[in-house]
């Protein structure tokens, strides 16, 4: 690669990312990240209440109430694959195929385990190809491709591409999180004189810059709070923004104007981390995934 001179050399204008939550599989598969979590937790028979704790926190405490006699870690791996074959049965919807078929995104990033964007781009299985799995536990390298696109779990997947414990990657604890924010502070923020610039041009291929170097757009996912390493990717962006570090890539994060009020914190904070908050003007899920697609 050529040495780039400006952060603004590295954008790709003619590469689009969609950022997929959980949000669109819960139009054919209604279950939330608490629904299952609290299913997880009827399987082993655990007896305790989510509450108000935060979903993180509250994987690890099932990790710890799982069996006292097994190691934490031994726990994490059992609820692990519970999770996952919950994601396995996950099928792509109408919405998942009219995205694919619009063929306005190139690229995809997703927070789910399962693969229902790669059986929307080929439902035989045959097309897939695994690229850098190297690291087994932390998703920032790993990516899946089809037909020239690139598909990211950036929060880990039902199969990492090892023969032993294949459904490490999944990021659901607290402690993987915090190791996860751990890593992606090093790939934009180095205690060095090594500058965003330096970092991505040194960098293995990863997820992490494309939020300074694509436009994304992000549906179906909530921006929650728990997100920590999403929130700090974003806030620091938006600190060398006002830097006037000449970042031009496009951040459109789109929400559903019948819950407008519940996310009324969110919106205040990606207004001011430089996010363009785009209302969608529906009465329900599926009329806001329906006038997304009517706008693309």
């Amino acid at each position: 690669m050529a040495k780039l001179k400006s952060l603004k050399d590295t954008y790709v204008k003619d590469e689009k990312y969609l950022f997929l939550g959980n949000g669109i599989t819960q139009l054919n598969h209604p279950l939330s990240w608490k629904a299952l979590l609290n299913d997880i937790r009827d399987k082993a028979k655990i007896k305790t209440e989510i509450g108000n704790k935060t979903n993180p926190l509250f994987f690890e405490e099932l990790s710890f109430a799982l069996d006292p006699k097994k190691t934490v870690e031994d726990n994490i791996h059992e609820l692990k694959k519970m999770i996952a074959d919950d994601a396995l049965k996950l099928t792509p919807g109408e919405v998942h195929r009219q995205l694919i078929d619009k063929n306005y995104y190139q690229h995809f990033l997703t927070t789910n385990y399962d693969y229902c964007i790669e059986q929307t781009l080929d439902p035989t299985g045959k097309l897939l190809r695994h690229e850098d799995r190297r690291t087994s536990k932390y998703s920032l390298y790993r990516y899946n491709e089809i037909k020239g696109h690139h598909i990211w779990h950036i929060h880990g997947e039902c199969d990492n591409g090892r023969k032993n414990n294949k459904e490490d990657s999944i990021l659901i604890g607290f402690e993987h999180y915090g190791d996860y924010l751990q890593k992606i502070h090093r790939l934009i923020k180095r205690d060095s004189s090594q500058g965003l610039l330096e970092l991505i041009q040194a960098s293995r291929y990863n997820w992490v810059h494309k939020f300074f170097t694509h436009d994304i757009d992000m549906l179906g996912f909530g921006m929650n709070f728990n997100e920590t390493h999403l929130w700090f990717i974003l806030n620091f962006r938006a600190r060398l923004i006002r830097k006037k570090i000449p970042i031009i890539n496009k951040i459109r994060w789109f929400y559903s104007a019948h819950k407008e009020a519940e996310n009324a914190d969110t919106i205040d904070l990606l207004n001011m981390l430089e996010v363009e908050v785009v209302k969608i003007p529906s009465t329900s899920y599926a009329e806001h995934y329906e006038l997304f697609l009517a706008k693309l």
